[in-house]
């Protein structure tokens, strides 16, 4: 791997590949072409800090729901947004009806089903070490005999969950890799038909201005980035009526206090403590402990059969303990103050003492010992945080904004908005769960009346998806099934922007599978 931070390419070079973004499904991609005869370039905006300062490039407007600001939603530098404060490692497939095409859900259907899927799901596998994909496939009650509508989907906590740097390690031997630090993408230049791009105007921090050639070219620069540079470029792929629209992120919600009937029901639910297990997987690794058995994450969810026979959107539900004494406005005030530490540290504003992230009233109230500490005989009720899958909404969307980067091109105007149906399918989901809970004697959903105003403010999770949809129609979609740019002769894109749709969540294992797919595309018709 030739690592640079200065462009110096021969002006008469041409690659085979030119990779823009060196996150997961960049160096993925190129992880599967090292060593080989194909000669890669990877074009990195960031530099290889652990944790990375949000580039200003990444700046825009928000002018639909209210939405996280868009320097702090993806990670720039070596391994993109799976770095440190980035993603946390928890991965599943997506499900069999994610792939089809529901009646009741607009916009819905891949141009494949999940079993054309598998063989790379098993590659993205052993990519993010996890143990057996197929565990992650399946939905169980999780009272059976009691209840066969209350039930628990699988997610683990990958052993590799900072990507990055074990790709990097792959690279490492590989002569045939360049990649490029501190190189933005201003635009994709085109030849005279429009139809070829023919090199990538690239800007470095000293100023200089390159045209970077190759053969062929994938934009792998993240959900919003992939959008806003297709629709700078101005070619095929710029469309305004397919690129930038269909805008995807899973909403939260925070609604419903969820009361066990007895020991043993809570006992059961306490289970599905997910902060508890990926604590002691950090711990863990700390401490160099080597553990066998994965670390599994069970959320709260219902029957595929149930969401068909409903006409439900696809759905999961965090269990967030309660103990005696807690304070829970505390509790998430306490939350929102760690959130905006972190986009301080993400703007380059350190923050070094834990005090000062939750407050000297914090470190010793019984509200944060409780969250700390989780002790189970204090254990009580839980909240439900509701996780639902986005019905793939057009008008949800990437635009160019008129306000100017310092390159003087337009920032990203983000639209973000969700269906009336996405909205219903969370209601009738939490009614579904309120009345299964009280008939089978499992406890009580207790929701106040109040809570229903979150519907009106969802919070989001940072999953930037659907801007260039996958569709075998160009009307419909941006790229083609092998993530191809409809119209264009060398132009790829890849990453979560080519998902129709979202799933119930932890969309980074379907995009790495997607590139070990992309990746053996290219090298047939590259190096074939």
């Amino acid at each position: 791997m030739i690592l640079r931070e200065r462009i110096d390419i021969p002006a008469e070079k041409t690659f085979d590949i030119c990779i823009v973004g060196a996150g997961a499904s960049g160096l993925t991609i190129a992880s599967d072409l090292a060593g080989g005869r194909v000669s890669v370039c990877i074009l990195e905006s960031g530099g290889v800090d652990a944790i990375p300062i949000a580039s200003d490039l990444a700046v825009g407007e928000n002018t639909g729901l209210a939405y996280a600001e868009l320097d702090t939603c993806r990670l720039r530098g070596l391994g993109g947004s799976t770095q440190a404060l980035g993603w946390g490692g928890l991965c599943k497939p997506l499900d069999d009806q994610d792939f089809a095409a529901r009646p009741w859900v607009r916009h819905s259907g891949w141009p494949f089903d999940r079993t054309h899927l598998l063989p790379y799901y098993r590659r993205a596998q052993e990519t993010l070490g996890i143990a057996d994909v197929n565990a992650l496939t399946q939905r169980q009650p999780l009272f059976p005999g009691r209840s066969d509508i209350i039930s628990v989907d699988h997610l683990e906590l990958c052993r590799h969950n900072r990507p990055g740097k074990r790709l990097c390690h792959t690279l490492e031997s590989a002569s045939n890799i360049s990649i490029l630090l501190y190189s933005t993408l201003l635009y994709l230049a085109f030849d005279e038909h429009r139809r070829t791009v023919a090199s990538a105007v690239v800007q470095n921090r000293a100023g200089e201005t390159v045209h970077v050639r190759a053969r062929t070219f994938v934009l792998a620069a993240g959900g919003i980035e992939n959008a806003r540079l297709l629709l700078l470029s101005a070619g095929p792929g710029s469309d305004e009526r397919t690129a930038g629209r269909f805008f995807m992120d899973h909403p939260r919600f925070s609604i419903g206090t969820l009361v066990p009937a007895d020991g043993s029901v809570l006992k059961t639910l306490n289970g599905l403590d997910r902060i508890r297990i990926a604590r002691g997987q950090r711990i863990r690794s700390a401490l160099s402990y080597t553990r066998q058995r994965p670390y599994l994450v069970n959320g709260l969810t219902l029957p595929a059969e149930e969401q068909r026979r409903e006409e439900l959107l696809n759905y999961r539900a965090w269990l967030e303990p309660c103990f005696i004494g807690q304070d829970m406005v505390k509790l998430r005030a306490m939350k929102e103050r760690l959130l905006a530490y972190r986009e301080q540290r993400l703007h380059g504003v350190e923050v070094n003492a834990a005090v000062r992230a939750v407050g000297r009233e914090g470190l010793v109230s019984w509200t944060w010992l409780m969250h700390l500490m989780r002790p189970s005989s204090l254990l009580r009720s839980f909240r439900l945080l509701h996780i639902v899958e986005p019905e793939p909404e057009p008008e949800s969307r990437v635009m160019l904004s008129t306000k100017k980067d310092r390159f003087g091109l337009p920032m990203v105007n983000l639209r973000w908005q969700l269906s009336a149906r996405t909205i219903d399918s969370v209601l009738r989901t939490i009614a579904i769960l309120g009345s299964e809970l009280t008939k089978s004697g499992l406890g009580k959903l207790v929701v106040e009346p109040e809570e229903m105003a979150g519907l009106e403010r969802p919070m989001w999770t940072w999953h930037h998806m659907g801007t260039t949809r996958m569709h075998a129609d160009p009307g419909q979609g941006v790229v083609d099934a092998e993530c191809k740019v409809h119209g264009a002769d060398n132009l790829f894109v890849a990453g979560s922007s080519v998902f129709p749709t979202a799933g119930n969540d932890t969309p980074t294992f379907t995009v790495v599978a997607l590139a070990h797919k992309l990746a053996d595309h290219l090298l047939h018709i590259v190096g074939g």
